[in-house]
Parts: structure tokens; sequence; C-alpha cells
């Protein structure tokens, strides 16, 4: 894959918002030049993902060295939690019970501050969880989801976003009492990324009392293979198949050749252009029946 000029206004115009909020004038545009430099000097192959810890360490320089999403994910992850009994009865009552837990992990992914703003999912989050009743997913894709899980041994699930990490429980509750069998595991960043969940987010939603959690080794909000740590290479390597969270993995993983489920909504223009769907749809996709589209030409 190849970081492309759409991309790169993508990530500029998306850092100068960034740097007005935060930044006095002067620095704001002294910080946008660094952006662009980082941007043009970066290696082949990467993702937009790549840029978060450069972005991090290059906001740091004008004193800005706190977590900039910390506020968002405690929100995020306490909007969530007291709602987690009543989706659970939803899920329980429903015709199919890992279905209905499917389509609210992927509802949750709306949960982004890293891409949308913050009023819009202030706003619209309990209309997007409501969608999941109605929202379909790909059936065909999920019949062999299913199939996997009855068939292998061992599942790598890695999220994506606080507050959504929290709806994930939900799913694996699910698997967890109809797989018994499967060795369950569960991925989150290195550390701070955007509002990406990380090893404080999966205690905080309760996550570690279900599955062990493993962590990817970086700032990366995503997950980029060459740049993983060594204990989340070792669960992929293990893993017969693993489910990923969110439009960041599926766009750093796509064309790995993994086992790979992907779960996400759509929010980004080219992306939607990309998979043919219009924005916020929900997308489930296998890696290795993926139809022929191009990330990045």
């Amino acid at each position: 894959m190849q970081f492309d000029s759409y991309c790169s206004r993508c990530q500029v115009l998306r850092q100068f918002e960034i740097g007005r909020r935060l930044l006095s004038t002067e620095d704001a545009h002294r910080y946008l030049l660094d952006v662009m430099d980082l941007i043009a000097h970066a290696p082949e192959g990467v993702s937009a993902t790549y840029f978060t810890p450069l972005f991090q360490d290059a906001l740091a320089k004008y004193g800005v060295t706190e977590d900039i999403y910390a506020e968002e994910k405690r929100w995020s992850n306490d909007l969530v939690l007291p709602l987690l009994p009543g989706l659970w009865q939803k899920v329980e009552s429903s015709a199919d019970p890992l279905l209905t837990a499917m389509k609210l992990a992927q509802m949750g992914n709306f949960l982004d501050f890293g891409v949308l703003r913050a009023e819009d999912v202030h706003e619209n989050v309990q209309d997007v969880l409501a969608r999941a009743e109605t929202e379909s997913l790909n059936e065909a894709e999920y019949r062999c989801f299913v199939e996997d899980l009855t068939k292998s041994k061992r599942l790598l699930i890695i999220g994506d976003n606080a507050g959504e990490i929290a709806l994930d429980t939900l799913l694996v509750r699910q698997i967890l009492r109809q797989f018994p069998h499967l060795h369950v595991t569960y991925g989150v960043r290195g550390s701070n990324a955007l509002n990406d969940a990380t090893r404080e987010d999966a205690a905080y939603v309760g996550m570690d009392k279900l599955v062990p959690i493993v962590d990817n080794g970086s700032r990366i909000s995503a997950t980029e293979l060459p740049y993983l740590g060594e204990e989340m290479r070792k669960e992929l390597s293990a893993s017969d198949m693993i489910l990923t969270k969110g439009q960041a993995n599926f766009e750093s993983m796509a064309t790995c050749g993994l086992n790979v489920y992907y779960n996400f909504l759509c929010k980004c223009e080219r992306f939607a252009r990309i998979l043919g769907v219009e924005l916020l749809t929900g997308v489930f996709l296998n890696e290795r029946r993926l139809p022929p589209i191009n990330i990045y030409p």
C-alpha cells in the first residue's frame, strides 16, 4: 500500500484543525509545516495511521504533551458502560445473539474522535446504536465467520476505540458462550493513540476479566504489521482467525493475506468510493475474499 495525495490532504486538514485549537497562530503555522514535512518524507507502504505518533511528537515540540483525547476516552467508556446490561438483554433475546452482538460491535465503531467531530458523536451515538436492530451484516461472510469460529482454536480480536471496546465485551461474552473451545485474545494499542483503546481502557470496561489482553507495542492507531511489538506478532502468528474492529485496522492490514475478518463503519469518503458504500455504512469483509480493490493506487 502507498500513502497517496487524497490521504495527505485529509491528514493536513485534520492536523490544521488540531493546531488551530491547541496552539497559537504562529505555532499552529509551524506545526502545519512540520506535518507536511512528515508526510512528504513518509516511507513507502504505510497507511495514514502510521503518522499518529509522529504528529504527537510534533505537537510536543510546541508544549502539547498531554493526551488530547483523554477526556473523550473517559466520556466514551462512561457513556457505554451503563448501557451494557440492557444491550446484553437485547442480545440474549434476539433470534441470533452472536449476530446481534456483531452488529452492536460494528455500530460501536461510531465512537471515533480521531475522525468524527465530538459534537456529532455526542448527539448521534444513541441513534447509531439503535440501528443495530435493523442493520444488515454481510450474510455470506457471517456464515463463513461462524464456520471459522467452529473449527478454529485461537481467535484474536483487535479493537479500535475507547467506548467501542465496552460494546466489544458483549461480543466477546457471546463468542465465549457459544464456542467454549476457542481461546480468545483481545488486542489494544501499545500507548495513547487518538482515542483508541489501551490496556487501561480494557481494564476500565472489564475486558481483561474476560480474555487475555495483548497490545501492539506502538503508538500507531492501527495494526501496521512492520511496526508491531513481539507480543502482538506472536499472537497474530498463533491465531487461526482474526477479527479486527475499525476502518484503520482495515486500512493498515488489507492485502496482508491472513484470515482476517474486518468489521467497521466506513467513515471516509475515499473508502466509501472504493468499497461502493455510503458514509457510516457497516462493512464486514474477509481478507481472503476481498473484492478487487486498490487501497493505495
